[in-house]
């Protein structure tokens, strides 16, 4: 009878998961800027004040946070092509899907953090003749930017992890390789484990940047 656990099964196959997390972080980064990105100009058009702005995004983000990542995804993999003639090959499926979802939370995110920001502020620019672009550009979001650092660090490391959910389509990151070692190898416990080390390797320097950045910003405004 084998070993009950035995990690060495694993290791012809370290280069395959090693390819795995590099899409897996490549999948990640995109996602994250796609998401940054729409997510503040979903936050601003919310803020703007004007209905024909604020309600889709309202209407967006509330689709995007109410429905599960898993099934954005399958949609846009499977549901795209046929209505659009757009057709995604399994990565590209996977980021542009994660990337709108967390757009969505960025965007609540980055409006509570503008909102948080004092309303002297607004009234301190406009008395120094600022319009409300620059003051936006200046004052308000730099502001804003220290105050959403935790929960923007929070969210990012979440949709690393949930990087995980595009093997429901055959993305070949890392979970999706390693279901295929399991499969190969049939020993999915010690799969497993790696993978949760490695996935631990990718988002905990992740969560150190952010908690150094925020540690800089105190001792700035110290």
């Amino acid at each position: 009878m084998g070993a009950m656990f035995d990690i060495d099964v694993v290791v012809p196959y370290l280069p395959d998961l090693a390819s795995g997390l590099w899409v897996t972080f490549r999948l990640g980064v995109i996602s994250v800027v796609l998401g940054v990105v729409l997510g503040l100009l979903l936050a601003l058009a919310r803020l703007s004040g004007t209905r024909l702005l604020a309600w889709p995004a309202y209407l967006y983000i509330e689709l995007f946070r109410t429905t599960p990542p898993l099934v954005q995804i399958i949609w846009f993999y499977y549901g795209l092509p046929p209505l659009t003639g757009i057709e995604l090959d399994p990565f590209g499926a996977a980021a542009l899907a994660l990337g709108l979802n967390i757009a969505a939370f960025f965007a609540e995110i980055f409006r509570a953090g503008v909102e948080a920001v004092p309303a002297t502020q607004w009234q301190a620019a406009k008395v120094l003749g600022l319009g409300r672009l620059d003051t936006l550009r200046s004052v308000i979001l730099p502001q804003a930017a220290r105050l959403v650092l935790a929960p923007t660090g929070t969210t990012v490391i979440y949709l690393v992890k949930g990087t995980a959910l595009a093997s429901a389509i055959g993305a070949p990151e890392l979970l999706r390789v390693g279901q295929l070692v399991a499969l190969e190898t049939f020993r999915p416990v010690e799969v497993l484990t790696v993978i949760a080390v490695a996935y631990f390797v990718l988002t905990y320097p992740i969560a150190l940047a952010f908690m150094a950045l925020e540690k800089r910003v105190a001792r700035a405004r110290a």
